[in-house]
């Protein structure tokens, strides 16, 4: 936070911090001290006889925390808070260069106002340069707040978690971030759970940007950071030539890869086609055995019934295309003279090793007689490999041979491979997702719980029908675990929560969230992704209702001055679908949630406002007196919106309650704007007509595929496309009153 004390105390500024009484110039030192360092912190303005206090604030939440504050300790007795709200005046020029900070001060003016037949106004300036002063003193001096305070490894991977889940990349680069400040992650981890995380948001540019690639293409990763990149890989050059009679086109992208990704070829069972096709392309162009290719072929046949048709086509080009080596005939060696060396089994598995086959060379090893060599290749293939049944196997070999001591006499990798492959068999074969749930439960696989994004990634996740019949059956006890731990679970199951009549789910995982009591970030995020879903899904009466119940919980833990626009956006989502306009329980919704924010009712933007204005007259019911007190009575909420006017702007959302509030607001906002909302699919050609005619064009990436992102930036040619990285009203809205 900087301010030019200088100019502060300038033009239109009649105190000088010099010329004060000994007492105020302390006052004043002190409070410039703490600004300079990030701190809350007061300055006074005199002009004209009249005094105003500016608050200033290093960030947008702490400023709306201070303007709550400042109504208890300040209030409509000594200021005119209750009707300006802190709010500067655009029309004063000195407001005005106030007004360019990226968080603009809060502003009040001390009353009453000085006359000639009374002393009251001294009495309230001195009451309220006091107050100013302690109230400083308790905000920088108390404890870190629960937004401030470092928290656990634990508690920021399972924030990161629902973040990822939600597709929420605001929340999900917050606490990647934190994780970079205060948890014990080393550079190579921290690279791979970077890596995790643009993955889990479906950003392969990302992937392909990061800046640390280079280093984990050269090192030795996990089998999971591996397929990501795959998946990036495809992404970028092969899956816009993936279809049956586009194999030439296929050489030609695998041609064009660059060098750094040729040993993406882990030599692992293929499990999805992006991995299946990457790896049989650089196969291919490595001129690799047919033992290898027909591994592929086989194992891309249990991803596709017509994958490896269309890879057999791959091959079949790339042989007509690719001249074979002719070798002169040589004459046969005299019968007498001896054959060269034969290939030892040893040499044939070393090789088998390099060219990925690493379940083939394991299978051989096994057989040859123990010795440092044969347990080099079993770890270093068992580990790449990372097959539970493979790595019992090579366990059982070591232990049985006794090759322990032989082992911790060699390298450090190699003893660094042995403890992980102990570990592996200890944990990975027992555990996974149905396991965690046990362990929910409190039956057994209490390892489980403990795993971090580096395991559960490996995990399989369940069936429609497993989890649904967990949930179905879960008490109300295990569900608030669920709620509390829950985000690494949430993110691996995502796409069962989209899927169409899965209202039941979300409802059930609300009230998990609910159950648990728990506020953090990735639980707000997931409420609003649960309730897009939900409503999605045409829930019933019945579950839309017990839905609400749960979300009213849930709001209830999580509301602050803080998050209070996160709760309109909860409101309003919960408002703008068909279910809420036939249910008796969305009035009682809107009571009980405008009486949760109401302690905090200071720090409604004017646009939170206008959402509870424009839902109160959908469903026939008063605002609070109180709330519409809140509004700044010179203020114009619909400036920021302004330059909208006249335009053509398209909000595009797969959910679409988000841009239907959002549309509402603005059309209250901005006269003349023309506001249209679109869930088209991408291809369309409605898409294409408001993509290539919309002034702006908004895309909620947190509810929308990256097909239909692309399609839509195509179509925009050089126009920009406004991205907007979180749910909600608020978040749309928020990009365009940036500009």
């Amino acid at each position: 936070m900087s301010v030019d004390f200088k100019e502060f105390f300038g033009p239109g500024n009649d105190i000088t911090p010099t010329r004060v009484e000994p007492n105020l110039q302390l006052i004043l030192e002190n409070f410039m001290a703490g600004i300079q360092q990030r701190q809350i912190g007061f300055l006074p303005r005199s002009s004209h006889g009249r005094l105003w206090w500016y608050g200033f604030a290093p960030t947008p939440r702490q400023q709306r925390e201070t303007l709550a504050i400042l109504d208890s300790w300040i209030g409509p007795t000594f200021s005119d808070l209750s009707r300006h709200r802190g709010a500067l005046n655009p029309a004063d020029p000195f407001d005005a260069a106030l007004a360019k900070a990226p968080v603009k001060p809060l502003r009040f003016e001390v009353l009453p106002r000085p006359t000639a037949d009374s002393e009251d106004w001294k009495h309230a300036r001195g009451q309220v340069r006091d107050a100013l002063l302690v109230l400083s003193k308790l905000l920088n001096g108390r404890p870190p707040s629960e937004f401030d305070a470092p928290r656990t490894t634990v508690e920021v991977l399972d924030d990161l978690g629902h973040a990822i889940a939600a597709r929420d990349r605001t929340v999900a680069l917050a606490c990647l971030r934190e994780l970079e400040a205060t948890a014990d992650l080393d550079q190579p981890n921290l690279a791979f759970l970077r890596l995790r995380l643009f993955a889990g948001l479906e950003d392969w540019k990302a992937v392909l940007g990061d800046r640390d690639l280079d280093h984990v293409l050269a090192m030795r990763r996990p089998l999971s950071v591996t397929q990501v990149i795959q998946q990036a890989v495809y992404a970028r050059w092969f899956a816009s030539h993936d279809a049956a009679g586009a194999e030439n086109e296929l050489l030609g992208a695998v041609a064009a890869l660059p060098a750094a990704f040729r040993p993406l070829f882990s030599g692992t069972p293929i499990t999805s086609r992006a991995q299946a096709v990457v790896e049989f392309l650089i196969a291919v162009e490595e001129d690799a055995g047919d033992d290898t290719l027909n591994r592929l072929l086989d194992e891309a046949g249990t991803v596709e019934p017509g994958l490896p048709a269309h890879l057999r086509n791959v091959l079949h080009l790339h042989r007509e295309q690719t001249p074979q080596p002719t070798t002169p005939s040589e004459p046969p060696a005299p019968l007498d003279q001896p054959g060269a060396p034969s290939e030892s089994p040893l040499e044939r598995a070393t090789g088998m090793m390099a060219r990925g086959e690493l379940q083939a060379a394991i299978e051989l090893v096994l057989t040859l007689e123990p010795s440092l060599h044969a347990a080099y290749l079993l770890l270093t293939c068992a580990r790449d490999l990372q097959s539970p049944q493979q790595a019992a196997l090579v366990l059982e070999y070591v232990s049985t041979h006794h090759l322990h001591g032989l082992i911790d006499g060699a390298s450090a990798r190699l003893r660094d491979d042995l403890a992980w492959l102990e570990q592996f068999t200890q944990d990975g074969p027992d555990v996974d997702w149905r396991t965690w749930l046990d362990a929910l439960e409190g039956d057994h696989g209490s390892a489980a719980l403990a795993a971090g994004p580096e395991i559960t990634d490996a995990w399989t996740p369940l069936s429609n029908s497993a989890l649904t019949a967990w949930l179905h059956d879960a008490s109300d006890e295990v569900l608030g675990k669920l709620g509390e731990i829950g985000g690494q679970f949430m993110a691996a199951h995502r796409d069962i929560f989209t899927e169409d009549g899965a209202a039941e789910l979300s409802e059930r995982v609300l009230a998990g969230l609910a159950l648990s009591g728990k506020n953090s970030a990735g639980v707000r995020v997931q409420t609003q992704a649960l309730l897009d879903y939900l409503l999605s899904a045409n829930p019933t009466s019945e579950v839309f209702a017990s839905a609400l119940e749960w979300t009213d919980l849930i709001i209830s833990a999580n509301v602050s001055a803080v998050t209070t626009t996160w709760a309109i956006d909860i409101l309003q989502t919960a408002t703008a679908t068909s279910a809420a306009a036939t249910s008796p329980a969305t009035v009682d919704f809107f009571y009980k949630i405008t009486n949760t924010v109401r302690p905090f009712k200071t720090a409604l933007d004017p646009t939170d406002i206008e959402a509870i204005k424009l839902i109160a007259g959908e469903l026939g019911v008063g605002v609070p007196e109180d709330l519409l007190a809140e509004q700044v009575q010179d203020s114009d909420p619909g400036a920021p919106y302004r330059y909208l006017q006249d335009s053509k702007v398209v909000l595009y959302s797969l959910t679409e309650s988000a841009t239907i509030r959002a549309a509402q607001v603005l059309r209250i906002l901005v006269p003349k704007i023309d506001v249209e909302t679109s869930a088209e699919h991408d291809g369309s050609s409605k898409l294409a007509a408001q993509a290539a005619n919309a002034d702006v064009f908004v895309v909620v990436t947190a509810s929308a595929k990256h097909a239909a992102t692309d399609f839509i930036t195509a179509k925009r040619g050089t126009r920009p496309v406004v991205l907007v990285n979180s749910r909600g009203s608020s978040a749309i809205l928020r990009e365009l009153a940036e500009g």
